[in-house]
């Protein structure tokens, strides 16, 4: 089946790469090594346009995180297995911890994971809570996060209504975010102070995300960010 990924992943780039007219940060994307990549999450096309990008960008699958129901369809299932994503059942401990293993064993060979750390669709206006998914990974296995701001997915195509063909979207890239200190940190770090690292760069990553979509941030970040702001040593 893999066999024909390549020519899966030219088909999806042509019929992608047209719904973008603007894409910006491009300097900011690593070239080689692991990569945790961390997009908003306002339609269910997100994931075919960033992985779509990255898979051309590096030759490689970009190995993104999916709810295992997606699997279910003969035509996307087939899709994502050739993309080599993961499926995870969220009601399932077994199913995300066999998630969080496959991600950090992809992470560890210098591939590119994906994951969304609102975990599921925002309103297209304010970005959701994010699930500590994203940062655990990063803190597990101290591979850098990619932020990216995605705008307009939503117009071109939202939940329970048609396609729209006419709509654009963009692509912004943020800066990388270095975790190999942090990961260090999380490592020898008591219960109590893995679960500050946790929000602290859950944070961080809302924070690139929600410049680079133009997104508002969850009003309890807001003040989570009053907080952090105020503390002595704190930097974005």
């Amino acid at each position: 089946m893999f066999k024909s990924f390549p020519l899966v992943r030219a088909g999806c780039y042509c019929s992608t790469r047209w719904l973008i007219n603007k894409i910006t940060g491009s300097e900011h994307l690593p070239r080689k090594g692991s990569v945790i990549i961390t997009p908003n999450h306002s339609s269910l096309i997100d994931g075919v346009i960033i992985t779509t990008l990255f898979n051309i960008l590096r030759l490689s699958p970009c190995h993104t995180i999916v709810q295992q129901e997606s699997f279910k369809d003969d035509f996307f299932g087939y899709l994502l297995r050739c993309a080599k994503c993961i499926p995870v059942d969220r009601q399932s401990k077994e199913s995300i911890a066999e998630m969080f293993g496959l991600a950090l064993a992809y992470l560890g060979k210098g591939e590119q994971v994906m994951i969304f750390p609102e975990g599921h669709l925002n309103n297209g206006e304010t970005l959701r809570l994010p699930r500590p998914g994203a940062a655990l990974l990063a803190l597990e296995s101290g591979a850098p996060v990619l932020p990216v701001g995605l705008r307009g997915t939503r117009n071109i195509y939202r939940l329970g209504e048609k396609f729209n063909y006419l709509s654009r979207a963009q692509v912004h890239y943020g800066k990388l975010i270095d975790t190999t200190g942090l990961s260090r940190l999380y490592q020898r770090a008591a219960a109590e102070e893995r679960k500050r690292l946790i929000e602290d760069l859950s944070l961080r990553i809302m924070l690139q995300i929600s410049e680079l979509s133009g997104m508002r941030l969850h009003k309890h970040l807001q003040r989570q960010l009053q907080a952090r702001e105020s503390a002595v040593g704190w930097e974005r």
